[in-house]
């Protein structure tokens, strides 16, 4: 059960650190004005996201170190 929940927490992090990735280069675009209107949109699904998996990483964390 262990290797799941281990399993569970790598894929999270992973999939946050794409994001946070994606969201450096979504702002880099802005600072320098090449994010349109439809890449303003995605940016705020991705934060949104962002948002839910921090939270689900912070859990997963929580409930590994109680």
């Amino acid at each position: 059960m262990a290797e799941a929940g281990k399993n569970h927490e790598e894929e999270v992090r992973d999939q946050l650190n794409r994001l946070l990735a994606e969201q450096i280069e979504s702002l880099k675009k802005q600072t320098f004005g090449g994010l349109d209107q439809a890449g303003l949109k995605e940016e705020e699904g991705r934060l949104k996201r962002i948002r839910e998996l921090s939270a689900d990483y912070l859990a997963i964390l929580k409930k590994k170190n109680s």
